[in-house]
This record gives structure tokens, sequence and C-alpha cells, in this order.
């Protein structure tokens, strides 16, 4: 019998975005295929947690490799401890992978990828690839590289031949496919769309007078912006940071909740200025959700400019399920722009424009009427278009039509 073997850096319990979806997909996967992973230490939030080397979840069979735990705030050590992992998980996979299984690879870390074509050619699997960010154009975008450099023009090299050579792929938004589709020599009906979901189950609209992070942070009476998710090189918390700066006489508050490598400029940034209209806060479990998704009146998702089709913000459908309207600042083609003009539930800002931001945000403060309604809106689309259902049942077919013999 064919198996599907998941590999993945990061995996249950780790509560960010990957380690949380890759899990949902390997346990939906599971509920029709012999669905097994191979992982890196166990973590949560990214911080190590304490667990077994393999263990039995929801159905599937988990494998824990070793690797490396250098400073990631030295990139030497980040990288040996990108490589070590991605090597451990290429040996145990070597060991452990047969002919006519297929591997779901996700494409951080960027390495992987290329360990999995490996084990495709050596034990006769089939490769799935599924982009989470798109190289070498996320480093582009994070100010990493600029586009002429040797490494983007090698990275830029390896992921076509990657792209080229992986029996299929997945891919989260349109802006997406449009990227991936421009590194195939061929047809390009191995790619296929599968958006990530909103956990309608566990997250919904509540009364916002009673939200206890609104009264513990003494912002009830306020107009609420909450920014809630990774601050990574990415992310444009800058441009927060500057319309907090132009709104500060105004009764709009922000929440800022999570962590990533800008969060200390930001913190240093907010004590700078003397920003009392910020609060910034750690990450909380997801099991807190339902309570600080609905601590604001409107969200905010921010990436610098550049970052359409690199990168699908998982946020924005819970974000949705909250029954909260968007603020999106976003290359103007990006799948969030596009769901936030197609639904009607928000707003686009160009990436840089801090008084289209600022003004935006003012015009959503006078208009509560308007936000309540876009985010009556927003829940709507939640349940009906973005549920996991709806995308296990994609990835269930994926993998029923590659068992099958489907000719991508």
């Amino acid at each position: 019998m064919s198996r599907i073997w998941v590999l993945t850096e990061l995996y249950f319990p780790e509560q960010t975005s990957t380690g949380y979806l890759l899990t949902q997909i390997a346990e939906g996967l599971a509920q029709e295929f012999e669905t097994k992973v191979i992982t890196g230490p166990a973590t949560n939030f990214l911080h190590q947690a304490i667990s077994v080397n393999y263990e039995v979840k929801d159905g599937v069979e988990i494998f824990r490799c070793r690797r490396t735990n250098f400073s990631k705030d030295l990139i030497v050590g980040r990288l040996l401890n990108i490589i070590t992992q991605s090597m451990t998980i290429l040996w145990a996979s070597l060991r452990r992978c047969k002919q006519g299984d297929a591997i779901l690879v996700v494409t951080n870390p960027p390495l992987l990828p290329f360990f999995a074509l490996l084990i495709k050619w050596l034990k006769g699997c089939q490769t799935i690839l599924l982009i989470h960010d798109v190289y070498p154009e996320v480093i582009i975008a994070s100010g990493l590289s600029n586009p002429d450099s040797i490494i983007v023009k090698l990275g830029s090299w390896l992921n076509r031949i990657l792209y080229n050579k992986v029996d299929a792929i997945v891919t989260l938004g349109r802006d997406m496919t449009h990227l991936a589709e421009a590194k195939l020599s061929g047809s390009c009906c191995k790619i296929h769309c599968i958006p990530n979901w909103a956990e309608n189950e566990t997250v919904e609209p509540t009364v916002r007078d009673d939200n206890p992070l609104l009264k513990e942070l003494g912002v009830t009476e306020r107009f609420v912006i909450l920014y809630a998710g990774n601050m990574g090189r990415t992310h444009g918390v800058e441009y927060l940071l500057e319309a907090a700066k132009e709104l500060q006489t105004t009764n709009i508050h922000f929440i800022v909740l999570g962590f990533g490598a800008k969060k200390k400029w930001l913190e240093e940034n907010i004590q700078l200025y003397g920003l009392k209209n910020i609060s910034l806060l750690p990450p909380r479990p997801r099991s807190e959700q339902v309570v600080f998704l609905n601590a604001c009146d409107i969200a905010l998702i921010s990436f610098v400019k550049g970052m359409a089709g690199v990168s699908v913000p998982s946020r924005m459908y819970n974000q949705m399920a909250a029954g909260k309207p968007i603020i999106g600042v976003t290359d103007n083609w990006s799948e969030l722009a596009q769901v936030i003009h197609e639904e009607e539930i928000g707003w686009v800002i160009e990436p840089g424009n801090i008084q289209g931001l600022a003004q935006t945000i003012q015009f959503a403060a006078n208009h509560s009427m308007l936000c309540q309604e876009m985010g009556r809106k927003a829940a709507l689309v939640a349940k009906t278009k973005y549920s996991f259902q709806s995308s296990n049942r994609l990835y269930r077919k994926l993998f029923s039509e590659l068992f099958d013999g489907g000719n991508y």
C-alpha cells in the first residue's frame, strides 16, 4: 500500500502557522491514507518543547529528528541549524521511504525540497511541493539580497529545476500560482491552488465590549486596530508605527501581538517616540484566538512591497472568522487584496503609503457601522468559502489522483 510522507521542519506541538497547518493537513490525509511525518525536534512558538522522538497522534506516525541548536540571531548559526535539520530529515527519509510512496514537502527550510527531490530519484517516490514562501523572491523582498546577486541567480535557477521536476505543486493563492507558473517550462496543470482555512470550529465573532483583553488593556472605549501574527522581515510593521505616530491625538489604539525579527525594533521605537497608543504583547496560544482576534474593531495585515505571490497570510482567514474587516497593506494583485476587494470586507493600501493608511484607519473609526457590516460579511465568507473541510477534500483528491496515476 502506498504511503504519504510529510517532510517538515515544524509539526505538532508547534502552534505557529507552518507547524499548525502541516499538522492539520497530515491528520486530514490520515482519514484516507496511511500518513507519516518526518520532522524536527518538538517546539512550541519555536522554543523547545517536551516530546518523544516517536509517537502516533490522530492516526499519524511522527518521527522526530535531531539538529544543531545554534542561536537564530547569528546568520551562521541559523544556516547550520537549517543544514543539519534538512540532513537528518533526508537520512530518516532515505531509510523509511519506499518506491510508490508520495512525499509532501513544504518550502521551509528552503533546502528541504531539494532533498525531497533527491529521495524521489533514489527511491522512486512521487513528490508534491507545498509552497509557503517562493524562493528566491522572498529573499529579495526581505532585503537580504538584491535581484542581481549570485545567490539570487543561483536560487532562481535551482528553483526552476525543482518546480519542473516535482510531480505536483500546491499553491496557497492565485498570486502564488502566477509566480509558480512563471517557473515552469511546460504545462501548468501540475499546479493545484489549495488555500489555507479559517478555524471556524473555534473562532467566531463575540461581543466586543465583553472582551477580556480589551478590558485588561483598558481600551474598551477606543477604536482598536489589531495586528496579530509574525513580525518578520517581510512584514510592514514600520507602516503601523508611522500610522500610530500620525494618529496619536485620536481615539484610536493599536494592539500588536506576536513575535519576529522586527519585534525588538518596534519595541525600541515605541519607547523612542513615547507612543501610548500601541500595546505590544507576546504571542498567545491558539486556544485563546477567539479572545484576542475579537479584541479589535478592525484587523491589520501588513507586508513590505514585492510580497504579492511570495507568501499568502494564513492569518487573514481567522481574522475573517472572528468577524473583523481587514486593512491589507499589500500589493494590489496579491491574494489578500483580491479577497478583500471581491468580498468587500475592508480596504487595501499600497505598502509605504503612510498617509493613505492613517486616513483609512481614521475613516474606519468614523464609520463603525460600515466596519460591523464588513465584519459580518467576513465571518460568512470564512464559513462558506474557507473551511478546513474544503481544503482537506482538495488535498485528499490530489493524492487520490496521484496514486491512481494522474498525469500532471
